[in-house]
């Protein structure tokens, strides 16, 4: 009986947790539909990850799919990117001199590239004791690159006004936006370093049930630290995107409910919360509501309120198809919340407007992951003093909102000991 009210009150806390729910779908080595399955009796556990981008897209606000570098404009428009400065400063006096209107098409830029991340590995460490208790450690690498970079001025050569843009602006553009905007580059890059090392302690523990069909309900609480250690977010770069909580403190929270049936069929839910604290450093903000954010030239100390970012996995599992193997399929569904930005005391801009730009909104990502694990460890007798496990996975997002995303194709390899 109690063990029924405790499985009840569970459910519950899930289902409240998915109902109150960045941009890229990098490898977290401790998600529970990549992270290797476990055996109960051994004490550590060693993880290693390898994982490599197959294809790129993005998604806009809209949720349609478009190129990586439009996943939060359609366009990108140079003159708008002048506005909010004071007159006498050195954007302003270039607004004033190029003295054009925005008729849709003058000053804008239509924007291309392949933003993918082309390889990851992590490696994952984890201890049991007393039974039902385990704490783990995780470290990734990232290497990513923005490639293909091509900026296709729409600007016509009708007006003196059009003119005027072309040689005072858009001509030269990369060299402009490099010098008005405090350095700001505007073609591809290469970057690659470590994640943020994430640390999480474990409860888990079975409930068998003396049923026809449910044999066993598994409960899983964690509850942990994301270490900001990972390669920070490069403002003096399009779209370089942090290699994890860009230096913030973590606290990963989940809670997951693993369900055990006959013929080998096991299914589960798991959902997981992590809250970042916020924190203060330079960053590029808007400085007018009609500016995109690939052109944002101003720069400045802001303090930053990040969203809560929620994940729910849902998924199904079949053992013993062959031999030691076993196959999942799992449905994930990220949201990371609205981003705020504070401006440290600086009277020419507002915040406002600051947080009206499109990459502090809210952001989705949807998709399915298939994973294949085989015991090799099963070969080897009963208790081997090291038991190997593979794994090879697919991870295919198919939906999203205001995110670049990369299909990968992954491959773990566990010793337990």
């Amino acid at each position: 009986m109690i063990a029924r009210k405790n499985i009840y009150l569970f459910s519950i806390i899930v289902l409240a947790s998915w109902q109150n729910t960045h941009g890229m779908n990098l490898l977290r080595p401790y998600d529970t539909l990549i992270r290797p399955a476990y055996t109960n009796d051994y004490r550590f556990q060693i993880d290693l990850y390898a994982q490599g981008g197959v294809s790129d897209k993005g998604y806009n606000s809209d949720g349609c799919s478009t190129n990586a570098l439009r996943i939060w404009n359609g366009d990108q428009d140079a003159l708008t990117m002048l506005d909010g400065f004071p007159s006498n400063s050195t954007v302003g006096q270039k607004r004033i001199a190029v003295d054009a209107n925005d008729d849709g098409v003058r000053g804008h830029f239509c924007v291309d590239g392949d933003l993918r991340t082309k390889f990851s590995a992590a490696v994952g460490l984890r201890a049991f004791f007393k039974e039902a208790f385990s704490i783990s450690a995780y470290l990734p690498f990232y290497a990513m690159e923005l490639d293909n970079v091509c900026w296709n001025d729409q600007t016509k050569s009708v007006s003196d006004e059009d003119e005027r843009v072309k040689s005072l602006l858009t001509n030269d553009f990369f060299a402009n936006v490099r010098s008005l905007g405090d350095g700001l580059e505007l073609g591809g890059w290469k970057r690659h370093g470590i994640g943020d090392i994430t640390v999480l302690g474990e409860w888990f523990h079975d409930f068998p049930q003396p049923k026809e069909l449910l044999k066993n309900v598994r409960i899983n609480l964690r509850a942990g630290l994301n270490l900001p250690t990972g390669l920070r977010e490069d403002e003096d770069k399009i779209l370089a995107v942090p290699f994890g909580t860009d230096r913030a403190l973590g606290l990963p929270f989940g809670l997951g409910l693993d369900l055990r049936y006959v013929f080998y069929l096991r299914a589960g839910i798991d959902v997981q919360l992590t809250h970042l604290f916020g924190n203060t450093r330079m960053r590029r903000v808007r400085t007018n509501e009609n500016q995109t954010d690939l052109l944002l030239l101003e720069k400045m100390n802001v303090y930053k309120d990040f969203g809560l970012t929620q994940q729910f996995n849902l998924y199904v599992r079949i053992h013993k198809l062959i031999k030691h193997s076993s196959l999942l399929v799992g449905y994930q569904f990220i949201k990371h919340g609205n981003d705020e930005l504070s401006l440290c005391a600086n009277p020419n801009f507002s915040s406002v407007v600051a947080n009206g730009a499109e990459h502090l909104k809210e952001k989705t990502i949807h998709q399915i992951i298939v994973r294949a694990d085989y015991d090799i460890g099963g070969h080897f007798g009963d208790h081997p003093t090291v038991y190997p496990r593979v794994s090879l996975y697919a991870r295919l997002p198919f939906k999203g909102k205001r995110v670049a995303v990369t299909t990968d194709i992954g491959l773990t390899l566990s010793l337990d000991f």
